[in-house]
C-alpha cells in the first residue's frame, strides 16, 4: 500500500507531506485545486515521463517521494535485479525533475525509468479519465484480456515473440539467399569473365612494393654498382687483419689500464659478428646484373596493375579480395539450391514453432476470456447495467504470414447486449459514456483482484453518473477497498459518503502565489464537504442533514 507521499515544488504544490491508510480514501476539492497534480505525482512514481514545466515557478527542481509497503515475491525479484530490495517489503521511490538532469531512485539506489516501469505493476494502478477510451479501441482488447492473468500471459507472449523473431530472421536470410542467386544468375557470365581476368593477373599482396623497389634499383644501377665496388675494395683489403692486431694490442694494454680492457672486451665480442657480416657482403657484391629488358618488363607490369586498379576502382588488396569473393560466388553456384533448400526447411520448422507458441498463448487467452465474461457480467449487474458480455475470437487464416501479429495469432472483439432482445453487438459501437465508466470499473475490479494489485487510484471514474447508478458505482469502489487500498478523486457525494478516510485538496493565494494544501477531514468536516458537493456551494440545513444521513448510514 501507499503509506506516504511527499511533494515539493511541483506546479502549485510547494510542500506537501501526507500519510495514507488502508481502506477507502476519497479526495475531494474544487476544480483547479490540485487533484490532478496528485495523480500526476503518483504517475511519476509509477514510471510516467517528466517535464520540467512541472517545476514550480522560481525553483530549480521538483521532487516527489512515495513510500510503499508491499509484500510480493515477484516485486522482490524485480528489485533484486537492481540491488534495491528494501527491508520488510518497503519500497521508497524518489523522482527529481530539474532544469538540468532528472533522476530516479528506488530504495536510494539510482535506477532508470524502465526499472521503474517494471516494478510499477506490483505497486499500484491508476485509472485516469482517458482509460475509458480504451474500451472504444478494439486494438486494446488483447492486452486487456492478457491483463487478467498478467504474469502467465506475459510469459507465453514473450515465448511467442521470441519464436516470431527467429522466424523473421530466418525468413530474411532465405530471401537474401534467393536474391543472391537471382543476382548471380543474371550476371554469371560477367562474373566468370572478371574472375578469369583477375586470376590471369596472378595478383599478390606485396607485388607492388617489390616492383617499385626493383625498378628503383635498376634505374640507379650505375650508382649502386659504383658504391658496391668501393665497399668491396675496402673489405678485400687487410681490414680484418688490422682489426685483429688492434684487438691483440688492446688486450695487452688492458693489463695496465682498465679502460683498455673494457675496449678489448667490447671489440672482441663484436669481432666475429663483423666478420660474418663482411663475408656475406663479399658474396653479394658483384651480383648486380643490369638487364634493360627486365626494367621494361617491370614497368609494363606496373602499368598493367594501374590499369586494372582504375578499371575495378579498387586498390591491390581490394582486387585480391574481390577475386576471392568472385571465386567463392562462382564456386557457390552449385550450392545455391542446396543452401536455399536448407533454409526453407529451417524456416518451415520455425514457422511451426511460431504457430505452436501462438496456439499456447491463445489457449491462455480463451481461458481468461471465459472467466472475464462471467465476472464482468456479475459486476455489471452490481453496477445497475443488466447486460450480456462476451469476448469473441475471430477466425484466422494461419496459412498466411499476415496472421503473425506482434501480440500473437489472435484478434478479438468485445460484444455486449445492453437492451434485452437486441443481440450482442460490438461494444465500441453501442455503449454510452456512463456505460463505458461502469464497464471499465468492472474490468478494473477483476484485474486488480486477479493481479493482486495492492493500491488502486480512480480519477473521476464516476464522471457523468448520477442517482442510483452513481451510488452503485460508489458501492463497487468501496467493495474493492475491502481487499485493496483504494483512492478515488470524485465530485460525487455518493462516492464521498462511503469514504473510510476523507481527504480535502484545496488551494490558497498568499502574497501573490498559489499554494495547494492536502489534509484529512474529521467526520464533521467530511459531512460539510459532502453537503457542499450536494449543493451549489452554499449548503442549506436540509442539505447538511441529508449529508449527515448519507455518511452515518454508511458507517
Amino acid at each position: 500500500m501507499l503509506q506516504r507521499l511527499c511533494i515539493s515544488n511541483f506546479a502549485i504544490i510547494e510542500n506537501v507531506d501526507v500519510s495514507f491508510q488502508d481502506g477507502f480514501s476519497v479526495l475531494t476539492g474544487e476544480t483547479g485545486a490540485g487533484k490532478s497534480l496528485v495523480i500526476d505525482s503518483l504517475s511519476l512514481l509509477l514510471g510516467a515521463r517528466a517535464s520540467n514545466e512541472l517545476i514550480r515557478q522560481g525553483e530549480e527542481k521538483a521532487t516527489v517521494v512515495g513510500y510503499f509497503k508491499v509484500h510480493s515475491p515477484r516485486l522482490e525479484a524485480e528489485l533484486s535485479k537492481i540491488n534495491a530490495v528494501g527491508l520488510d517489503g518497503e519500497v521508497i521511490i524518489e523522482r527529481v525533475i530539474s532544469k538540468g538532469k532528472n533522476y530516479v531512485k528506488i530504495n536510494n539506489v539510482p535506477a532508470s525509468l524502465s526499472d521503474l516501469n517494471r516494478i510499477a505493476p506490483y505497486l499500484a494502478d491508476i485509472h485516469n479519465q482517458f482509460d475509458n477510451q480504451k474500451l472504444l479501441n478494439p486494438e486494446n482488447y488483447l492486452s486487456i484480456v492478457d491483463g487478467y492473468r498478467g504474469e502467465m500471459s506475459r510469459k507465453y507472449l514473450e515465448a511467442y515473440r521470441l519464436c516470431l523473431q527467429g522466424y523473421r530472421e530466418k525468413k530474411k536470410e532465405l530471401e537474401e539467399a534467393k536474391k543472391r542467386k537471382e543476382e548471380f544468375e543474371r550476371g554469371r557470365d560477367f562474373y566468370v569473365y572478371q574472375l578469369n581476368e583477375l586470376k590471369a593477373f596472378g595478383l599478390r599482396e606485396e607485388e607492388e612494393k617489390e616492383i617499385e623497389s626493383e625498378i628503383e634499383l635498376l634505374k640507379n644501377y650505375d650508382k649502386v654498382y659504383s658504391l658496391s665496388m668501393q665497399a668491396e675494395s675496402l673489405i678485400r683489403e687487410d681490414f680484418m687483419d688490422k682489426l685483429y692486431e688492434l684487438n691483440q694490442i688492446l688486450s695487452k694494454l688492458g693489463q695496465y689500464r682498465e679502460d683498455y680492457s673494457e675496449a678489448y672486451q667490447k671489440l672482441d665480442a663484436s669481432y666475429y659478428e663483423i666478420d660474418d657480416v663482411l663475408s656475406t657482403l663479399k658474396k653479394g657484391f658483384g651480383d648486380y646484373d643490369y638487364d634493360p629488358s627486365r626494367l621494361d618488363e617491370l614497368m609494363s607490369r606496373q602499368s598493367d596493375l594501374e590499369g586494372l586498379k582504375r578499371k575495378y576502382k579498387k586498390d591491390l588488396p581490394g582486387l585480391i579480395e574481390y577475386r576471392d569473393e568472385l571465386e567463392s560466388m562462382v564456386g557457390e553456384d552449385a550450392s545455391f539450391d542446396i543452401k536455399i533448400e536448407q533454409l526453407s526447411n529451417e524456416l518451415s520448422s520455425l514457422r511451426a514453432k511460431v504457430l505452436e507458441a501462438g496456439a499456447n498463448l491463445s489457449v491462455i487467452r480463451k481461458q481468461s476470456a471465459k472467466s472475464i465474461e462471467k465476472e464482468i457480467s456479475t459486476h455489471l449487474t452490481d453496477l445497475g447495467l443488466h447486460a450480456l458480455f462476451a469476448i469473441d475470437f475471430g477466425e484466422i487464416d494461419l496459412s498466411d504470414d499476415a496472421c503473425f501479429g506482434e501480440n500473437g495469432l489472435d484478434v478479438c472483439a468485445f460484444l455486449i447486449e445492453t437492451n434485452v432482445g437486441e443481440g450482442l453487438k460490438n461494444l465500441d459501437k453501442v455503449i454510452s459514456g456512463g456505460e463505458a465508466s461502469r464497464i471499465m470499473l468492472a474490468f478494473k475490479a477483476i484485474m486488480v483482484k486477479a493481479n493482486k494489485i495492492p493500491t488502486v487510484i480512480f480519477d473521476e471514474i464516476d464522471t457523468g453518473l448520477s442517482g442510483e447508478v452513481a451510488y452503485r458505482v460508489a458501492k463497487k469502489i468501496h467493495e474493492l477497498s475491502l481487499a485493496h487500498q483504494v483512492f478515488a478523486i470524485t465530485h460525487m457525494p455518493q462516492v464521498a459518503s462511503l469514504a473510510d478516510h476523507a481527504i480535502k485538496i484545496s488551494k490558497t493565494v498568499k502574497k501573490g502565489r498559489t499554494y495547494t494544501e492536502i489534509r484529512e477531514l474529521s467526520l464533521e468536516e467530511n459531512i460539510e464537504e459532502i453537503a457542499f458537493l450536494i449543493s451549489d456551494g452554499h449548503p442549506t440545513d436540509k442539505q447538511m442533514e441529508y449529508a449527515r444521513e448519507m455518511v452515518l448510514l454508511n458507517r
